[in-house]
């Protein structure tokens, strides 16, 4: 069993830098628009993408990009002619005995070959760098020379076939690609991701008798997995049930001896009925998605990751909360998964700040990071630790809240020469 922990890059959009992301159970990206939180967050399928099954590069923008989008869209910017076109990528995992170790590769494209290669890769443990293999230059691209080997492989030259990111099964190769597969391997089917932009289902919802693991990026399968898993059910209806939300999740059939349903969401009292939750507004149907890929990362364990862009989209700052004092009541479990969520509402922040400071969640199961761009276009990402308090370590930095301080000071400069004090 792998968990990863972490994943950093150099050369990636706006971040021509160093760019690490420590991944916990509650992992906050926060900034304005256009600053590089999306592109943080896709990190995480372009990896799912990369170690799939039909992966077609080492670094797979096929679903995140669209069509039309190649590996050439995604070095920066920035830099000499060779780095315009490769990324450095690196996954820090924690094994099941708590060791740690640390894959790197330079995914790389060959003009001559019009192929976007893995140029090298290297293996660190808790000691240092234990094995190393770079490409040969074109046109023996696909050779590999071993510059560092623990097992003695130094000096080889291998041949290993790739699919994405994970090499071949072959017992010729050095037992370092065998380790590296094996941990790619476990990402299948681990991370979730659910864009802005989520989709409406159908009105009236056929159980495929499917059942669900991961939901499609756009969330249309969601009310079909709702009603696939009854354990996924009562958890997101018990958070529609929530004070703040006043709403009863239901199942109607819609055919008689037919397995076709509607999922309504009724008031909890009144005589108000069959109310579908495609009526309700869009928050609510926003929110279903996101509801149930949580509760299909808790059910996968700590190794599951589920990243999602805006979660609180169309909510009031009351949903908002809620939605804040559920992601922390998952994060705060001993093998929580990992939630990553790209955000812009201050609400959901301090909600999280709240429920550290009422011990509902501890401060080493979250992490936020800043999401700012400088006057010369590259971004930064700047991590934000908490104390039990919910009190930023070290603070925030100052332009993280400007607008909010901003505002506040002109109303109340406004109500003051108004006379509304007086």
């Amino acid at each position: 069993m792998f968990k990863l922990i972490g994943l950093s890059t150099v050369g990636y959009r706006a971040f021509p830098d160093r760019l690490d992301l420590e991944l916990r159970p509650l992992t906050l990206l926060y900034g304005r628009n256009n600053a590089g939180k999306s592109a943080v967050l896709r990190l995480l399928p372009i990896l799912a993408d990369s170690v799939a099954d039909g992966a077609t590069s080492p670094f797979d923008i096929g679903r995140v990009a669209g069509p039309g989008a190649s590996f050439l869209d995604v070095p920066a910017r920035a830099g000499d002619a060779a780095s315009l076109k490769q990324v450095t990528l690196v996954l820090d995992w924690t094994g099941a005995d708590r060791q740690r170790c640390r894959d790197a590769f330079v995914i790389k494209y060959v003009d001559e070959a019009n192929q976007t290669i893995i140029a090298s890769y290297g293996c660190s443990g808790p000691n240092g760098l234990t094995f190393r293999a770079v490409a040969e230059p074109w046109p023996d691209h696909e050779t590999y020379r071993v510059t560092a080997g623990g097992d003695g492989s130094a000096g080889q030259a291998i041949q290993p076939r790739f699919a994405g990111l994970v090499p071949a099964a072959d017992p010729a190769l050095p037992a370092a690609l065998g380790g590296l597969r094996e941990r790619l391997l476990w990402l299948r089917g681990q991370i979730q991701w659910l864009h802005s932009v989520r989709m409406r289902w159908p009105r009236l919802i056929t159980r495929s008798g499917r059942r669900f693991g991961l939901l499609d990026a756009d969330g249309t399968n969601a009310a079909e997995a709702v009603l696939s898993d009854r354990a996924v059910f009562d958890e997101v209806a018990a958070w529609y049930a929530r004070p703040e939300i006043g709403r009863h999740l239901e199942r109607a059939d819609a055919a008689v001896g037919q397995p076709i349903f509607r999922l309504l969401l009724n008031p909890s009292s009144g005589p108000l009925r069959d109310i579908d939750l495609l009526d309700t507004g869009e928050g609510m149907i926003q929110v279903l998605p996101v509801l149930v890929a949580a509760a299909l990362a808790r059910t996968r364990g700590d190794a599951a990751i589920l990243a999602v862009e805006e979660p609180e989209s169309h909510l009031h700052a009351n949903a908002q909360q809620a939605l804040a004092d559920h992601l922390c009541e998952i994060a705060a479990n001993v093998f929580a998964p990992t939630i990553v969520v790209e955000t812009h509402s201050r609400v959901l922040m301090l909600g999280v700040q709240l429920a550290l400071a009422e011990g509902r969640l501890p401060p080493e199961h979250v992490r936020a990071y800043w999401i700012d761009q400088e006057p010369t276009g590259e971004s930064i990402a700047t991590p934000v630790d908490f104390d039990r308090h919910g009190r930023p370590l070290g603070g925030w930095p100052q332009a993280a809240f400007d607008e909010d301080q901003a505002l506040a000071r002109r109303l109340l400069d406004r109500q003051l020469q108004g006379g509304a004090f007086g």
